[in-house]
């Protein structure tokens, strides 16, 4: 007989079920009587306290009485006999448990469930000692093992009594059941935790300081009694396998543990860093990405539910904890797990949200890498820029659209220690940035960054294209980016230049290009209008001058002051081959523009990186672009060296 089956049974019949075994009863014993006698089963209880059998009664009659659900059963006699089913000796135990438990907790009501809890985890103890071979003896024992630490749930309404929790020194207890044979209680601790844990347990209305450190104090000791080591342990012996018995429970169990390190990031980035080292979880992660173990009803999927968790996980700790992605941006096996990742959707489309999900994961994953100097070099080494190029040319795919925005990161310098600054604050591109930007280019990645840009493509192309507005933006960044990293005196600089200018073997292709990058310049220029013209409104209205110049520019780059910058970069650029200059100048004045705009933009952008707050970088915007002379007095070309 299955240990499991038994235990799921015991823990059903133990539910207080009142559409079942229901019975007339006339005037019934109070609570605190039956308390007092000991549950009903005292065996103390005199003879005159007992209601007379009715006469003629026989051996066979008791034994029928006894199982009957007639009235004639007595009114009160039958609790203070043997004749109660499982069923009902479970349901008297449940009303007196919710009689000692009430709405409130305190010191007393604390120590009643630990006292529980204790006394559960020793009589388990001793049944499985006494009876190994034999799980239906130690079972109920396990039941009330289950129910008292569910009981402990309570404690996420008020986590200020964790501390009694603590003092009362069950965290042990509870440690020590992570290493218990039935998987279905470890479980239940990991749920525990998790509740916790949760976020709606610490920070609700009238959020207490307090009440984050009682948690972050109680996490703490719990790790100080190994508690993150038993918890990846755990997660190795969890079966998520579709076929096995325990498949469901162990899936639930792996979402609980995933649930526990976000919850963990959320409290406390420490803990969060201390709990993925202890349990050794990076290593599970890179190896759960990687693999699908899809339940009975997700399958014919290419990604479960939990593999996308766990490339979720690793996004938020990437994210949230510097010093591990350094140590994963080094690491040439992790970043080698996460394009092979991506490799997969080189012809193929996510086909449900969970894989959609997934996927954006993991790109999210390998952008945040590919911004650490070190991750460049990892992400050159393996190839990672010729496999951006090959998912550029799915034009159905929508790879093609995020394979962008990790060139993106990839190209785009790291922000500089304050003692490599440059006196106009940039940080200096390194060998690596360079690299990349050239072997892009060398991988005919152009065409196709270009045919991004221009939105080419037919049907799912141009629904992706919806679905993803963000990719204008990515396309200038990159374009901005090749033209800045590039030599003005090297093929691949010229290379790039040679999609906006007129050449003897190419006299048209070029105007479109000029064109729609002077269509993104107008756009973004409005959009950063319009929220001006909004703020400074509001701002009159409430007449507030508390940060209004930080809160201002934040406005306009919400709005897109970034990537009208950038387009104007470009602009810069092309704008030196005369026909050029004069194509763009017609398109600007169309709109009321002009080049003289695009390089007062491009002075606040300079002196911006230079400012020391957003609030000087916003002074100088608002003192007049024209101030900044070093600027507004240079020619166009001359400026571009700045950039």
């Amino acid at each position: 007989m299955d240990i499991n089956d038994i235990f799921n049974e015991k823990v059903t019949n133990t539910t207080l079920n009142p559409s079942k075994n229901k019975r007339k009863m006339g005037a019934a014993p109070s609570l605190r009587e039956l308390k007092s006698g000991g549950y009903g089963f005292a065996e103390d209880v005199s003879e005159s306290n007992k209601r007379a059998r009715p006469s003629g009664a026989g051996d066979d009659a008791e034994t029928q009485d006894s199982d009957s659900n007639s009235d004639s059963d007595g009114e009160g006699g039958r609790f203070f006999s043997d004749g109660l089913t499982t069923h009902e000796k479970g349901v008297m135990k449940w009303v007196d448990h919710m009689e000692e438990v009430d709405g409130t907790l305190d010191h007393i009501s604390v120590q009643r469930m630990v006292l529980r809890l204790e006394r559960a985890v020793s009589r388990n103890t001793q049944d499985r000692i006494k009876h190994a071979e034999e799980p239906e003896h130690f079972a109920e024992s396990e039941a009330e093992l289950d129910e008292a630490i569910q009981r402990l749930l309570m404690l996420a309404n008020d986590v200020q009594c964790l501390r009694t929790l603590e003092e009362l020194g069950a965290l042990p207890t509870l440690v020590g059941l992570m290493a218990h044979e039935n998987a279905d209680i470890t479980l239940d601790v990991i749920q525990l935790v998790v509740e916790l844990t949760a976020e709606d347990a610490w920070s609700q209305e009238g959020e207490s300081l307090e009440e984050r450190r009682t948690v972050v104090g109680f996490v703490a000791s719990l790790a100080d009694n190994e508690f993150f080591e038993m918890l990846g342990q755990n997660l190795r012996r969890l079966n998520e396998a579709a076929g096995s018995l325990e498949g469901e429970a162990d899936r639930q169990g792996v979402f609980q543990t995933l649930t526990l390190v976000e919850n963990l990031v959320s409290l406390d980035m420490q803990l969060a860093e201390r709990a993925v080292r202890a349990a050794r979880l990076l290593e599970w992660l890179q190896s759960r990405i990687t693999t699908a173990r899809a339940a009975p009803d997700e399958e014919g999927t290419a990604v479960d539910s939990n593999q996308q968790y766990a490339a979720e996980i690793v996004s938020i700790l990437l994210q949230s904890l510097p010093r591990l992605r350094n140590e994963v941006a080094e690491s040439t096996g992790f970043v080698d797990v996460l394009l092979n990742c991506l490799a997969r959707y080189r012809k193929r489309t996510p086909t449900d949200g969970i894989e959609t999900e997934y996927l954006e994961n993991i790109v999210d994953s390998l952008c945040v890498l590919v911004a650490e100097p070190r991750g460049k070099a990892v992400f050159v080494g393996l190839e990672g820029v010729e496999l951006l190029v090959v998912l550029q040319k799915q034009h159905q795919h929508v790879g093609r659209l995020l394979s962008l925005k990790i060139l993106d990161y990839a190209l785009s310098p790291p922000p500089p220690p304050p003692s490599q600054e440059t006196q106009t604050g940039t940080s200096p591109a390194s060998k690596t940035e360079r690299e990349i930007a050239k072997r892009y280019i060398d991988a005919m990645g152009l065409k196709y960054l270009l045919s991004i840009l221009m939105h080419h493509g037919k049907g799912g192309a141009q629904r992706l294209f919806k679905k993803h507005p963000e990719t204008d933006e990515r396309a200038i960044n990159c374009i901005s980016w090749l033209l800045r990293l590039t030599d003005r005196e090297t093929p691949a600089h010229w290379r790039v230049l040679a999609k906006f200018t007129p050449s003897a073997a190419d006299t048209a292709s070029w105007k479109p290009h000029v064109d729609r990058v002077v269509e993104l310049n107008i756009a973004f220029a409005e959009r950063v209008r319009e929220a001006e013209d909004r703020f400074d409104g509001d701002a009159h209205e409430s007449d507030g001058e508390d940060d209004s110049a930080e809160e201002r520019y934040l406005s306009r780059l919400d709005a897109g002051l970034f990537s009208l910058q950038m387009t104007d970069i470009v602009l810069a650029f092309i704008a030196a081959d005369d026909q050029v200059r004069e194509r763009i100048e017609k398109q600007l004045r169309r709109k009321g523009r002009s080049l003289a705009a695009v390089r007062d933009e491009l002075g606040e952008h300079i002196a911006a990186k230079s400012a020391k707050s957003l609030t000087a970088a916003e002074t100088l915007n608002r003192g007049g672009r024209s101030k900044d002379q070093a600027v507004s007095e240079m020619q166009l070309s001359e400026v571009i060296p700045l950039l």
